[in-house]
């Protein structure tokens, strides 16, 4: 990565570095990831180095005296290209101050250069069904702020998989949101977008299970493109579809169903 792939921080601002080391590592997933999401959300210490040693895993920080204080984590797909943020979090006593929006801007530059994504992809609550947490943060404000940075929304009805496994609760009312897209872009091809909802769908629930919200949510990608919207203009946001899940929806599927097709 070169130096001038972003303006250098003066003192006051730390910089953003790639997190790579072990020890980074498990500064990143205590100081930062442990405090900020809930259990269920968030993956073991172990787990975190396994992505990271397969290359499935990529991250960003800010360290302070050895510790890391902010920190984005990606997953990444070699088979289609795609990009998905897992997690952007700041340690409790340092947000604030514009370090997250640096986070997030170095980090998709550094990846733009490294893997040159097809698409950046990352999951917010959507402000209108999930309510503020005193720890785990408020997502009217979240969705501001990728806002200001230029995400938008894809017009899908979003839910968040089943990340244990077979059984394993589903997060209703999502947003899946384009990060890095061009200034004005209104659309991404909906052939990336359909390839990374069907190898999400097996990674974390095993299968793509024909249920209602999985057939909903794979033909709002059916077409050739997927329509963007900005998240922040609330008459934007409504025509967003809301996957709300219902009945057996709201978990993944006991046993494995018929596969989806691309």
């Amino acid at each position: 990565m070169t130096d001038d792939a972003a303006p250098h921080p003066s003192p006051a601002e730390p910089a953003v570095v790639p997190l790579i080391e072990e020890a980074q590592l498990d500064s990143l997933w205590r100081d930062v990831l442990a405090p900020s999401f809930p259990p269920d959300e968030l993956t073991s210490p172990d787990d975190l180095r396994a992505g990271f040693a397969s290359g499935e895993l990529t991250a960003y920080g800010v360290e302070q005296d050895g510790q890391a204080v902010a920190g984005i984590v990606a997953s990444w797909s070699r088979a289609t290209q795609v990009l998905l943020v897992d997690y952007l979090a700041l340690a409790p006593g340092h947000r604030g101050g514009g370090v997250g929006g640096r986070l997030l801007d170095r980090s998709l530059a550094g990846w733009r250069e490294e893997l040159h994504p097809v698409l950046v992809l990352a999951e917010v609550e959507h402000p209108g069904h999930h309510a503020a947490h005193p720890s785990h943060g408020d997502p009217a404000a979240r969705v501001r702020f990728y806002a200001r940075h230029g995400a938008r929304a894809l017009a899908v009805p979003y839910f968040q998989p089943g990340i244990g496994g077979p059984g394993s609760p589903r997060v209703p009312a999502m947003l899946l949101v384009a990060l890095g897209t061009e200034p004005g872009a209104d659309a991404v091809p909906a052939a990336a977008v359909r390839g990374f909802l069907l190898e999400h769908l097996r990674e974390c629930e095993g299968t793509v299970s024909d249920d209602p919200a999985v057939r909903r949510l794979l033909e709002a990608a059916a077409g050739e493109s997927v329509a963007l919207v900005d998240p922040a203009d609330a008459n934007a946001l409504a025509t967003v579809p809301v996957a709300a899940l219902a009945g057996a929806e709201r978990y993944a599927p006991s046993a494995p169903g018929p596969a989806g097709s691309a």
